[in-house]
């Protein structure tokens, strides 16, 4: 089981607090976008209402995908696609 947040994603915040990609490509970002990718690769996946422990008082969306890829390549990958 892998956990996305979407604050990975957000290009409002700063890598300390949670951005796992570029800025220019988080500008590119939402959540129906991801849901997308997610199809496209062929992974099955939950969305969640959430809090990312960094930022506790934003809410945020929780992906929870059941696939055996690591972690760091999904984000890779979806990096490449946004």
């Amino acid at each position: 089981m892998i956990t996305l947040y979407s604050q990975y994603f957000n290009p409002a915040i700063s890598r300390k607090y949670g951005r796992r990609i570029s800025r220019e490509r988080a500008k590119n970002y939402s959540d129906d976008k991801l849901e997308q990718i997610l199809r496209t690769m062929n992974l099955k996946y939950e969305v969640r209402d959430a809090h990312y422990s960094r930022i506790p008082y934003e809410d945020s969306k929780m992906f929870v995908i059941d696939a055996d890829i690591k972690k760091s390549t999904i984000i890779k990958i979806i990096n490449e696609k946004l």
